[in-house]
């Protein structure tokens, strides 16, 4: 063999053995391990993944996005609302065609029948499992609620004078907001710990609440539409990312955070049973109960699970530390979801 030959050779083998080493690398960035080698291997081949999700498309595209600048990996996003896409889940699983890799949603007791269906049944623990919250994981990682949204209060500025806007719970119940107060009902996860928090300060609030004659909304979109054409003077619900966006268009509203403390509406979810592309998922799984995307997930005006993460970051909004969030976790949901929404809505007569 000639020189140039032998040489040609060597380095054809030194490019492979670096390659197969870059291969082998693990997903490290600013010095944290988010995800091993072989995930992350096999996650690049699958090359995407499908998520089926609950949190609006706006919130998550930027999450998504971050991924996939850190990863190469691609997401595939289909969002419903929590109940209709567990049925679509169930149905999907029950016909062997269950497109989704990666699944979440807002109602814990549904993410609790999906594991007993095995649909969410993949234990997995990520590498920062044991830094994170017990209420925010399933003790064998089968699912986690990896973006944690807060309830406000929010007010229409033109309509409430500074001087009058509420601080807290216990302010929204003043007569001089009648006629001017609107809010959810209990008729979903997202508003749980918001009516809980209520509920704890004082048995009788939520029939001082029924007193004050508020406006009552089924959705979100009709409240803070209200509120920022100046119908409401007061909102009260899940609809902080909704203000926000109206904040930025120029309508005249704000959000409060409730010096009470600040209840908390998880999206929680995990790796699909079966899932076409469970590499991809659990590199994404890896990714957001990480520092950097608990990070990514601040950016979307929400709370990563991983304790290490920032804050929410909005213009013109100061989102209070993560030690002021009321949590409710999956024993939570099971003794007081039911109990509270029958009770809720027979009082409200809906």
């Amino acid at each position: 063999m000639s020189i140039i030959n032998r040489l040609a050779s060597a380095l054809t083998i030194t490019l492979a053995i670096c390659t197969s080493a870059h291969a082998q690398e693990a997903l490290v960035i600013d010095g944290e391990t988010i995800s091993p080698a072989a995930t992350l291997a096999a996650a690049k081949a699958e090359g995407h993944l499908v998520h089926y999700g609950a949190f609006p498309a706006d919130n998550i595209r930027p999450i998504h996005e971050a991924f996939t600048a850190d990863t190469g990996v691609r997401v595939d996003y289909i969002r419903l609302s929590s109940s209709p896409l567990f049925q679509r889940i169930v149905s999907e699983h029950q016909a062997g065609a269950l497109a989704a890799d990666f699944i979440d949603l807002t109602d814990m007791l549904l993410i609790a029948d999906l594991v007993k269906r095995g649909i969410l049944d993949v234990p997995h623990k990520v590498p920062s499992f044991d830094a994170i919250d017990a209420t925010l994981k399933e003790p064998e990682g089968r699912w986690y609620t990896y973006i944690n949204s807060t309830t406000v209060i929010a007010v229409n500025t033109a309509v409430i004078p500074e001087a009058d806007w509420p601080t807290g719970y216990k302010d929204v119940l003043d007569p001089k907001y009648d006629g001017q107060l609107g809010i959810t009902i209990l008729d979903g996860g997202s508003v749980l710990a918001q009516y809980g928090l209520m509920r704890d300060l004082s048995p009788t609030y939520w029939a001082d609440l029924k007193a004050r004659n508020p406006r009552l909304y089924e959705g979100v979109s009709p409240l803070t539409t209200d509120l920022a054409r100046g119908d409401l003077g007061v909102a009260v619900g899940p609809i902080g990312e909704l203000v926000l966006a109206q904040m930025r268009a120029g309508a005249p509203v704000r959000i409060i955070f409730a010096k009470e403390g600040v209840p908390s509406f998880g999206i929680t979810g995990g790796v699909a049973a079966g899932a076409r592309n469970p590499n991809a998922a659990t590199l994404f799984l890896d990714w957001v109960t990480s520092k950097r995307g608990g990070d990514a997930i601040a950016k979307a005006y929400a709370y990563g699970a991983n304790p290490a993460s920032a804050a929410p970051v909005a213009e013109g909004v100061e989102y209070p530390s993560r030690a002021a969030l009321i949590v409710y976790g999956a024993a939570d949901w099971q003794s007081k979801f039911q109990p509270y929404r029958d009770e809720f809505l027979a009082l409200f007569g809906k």
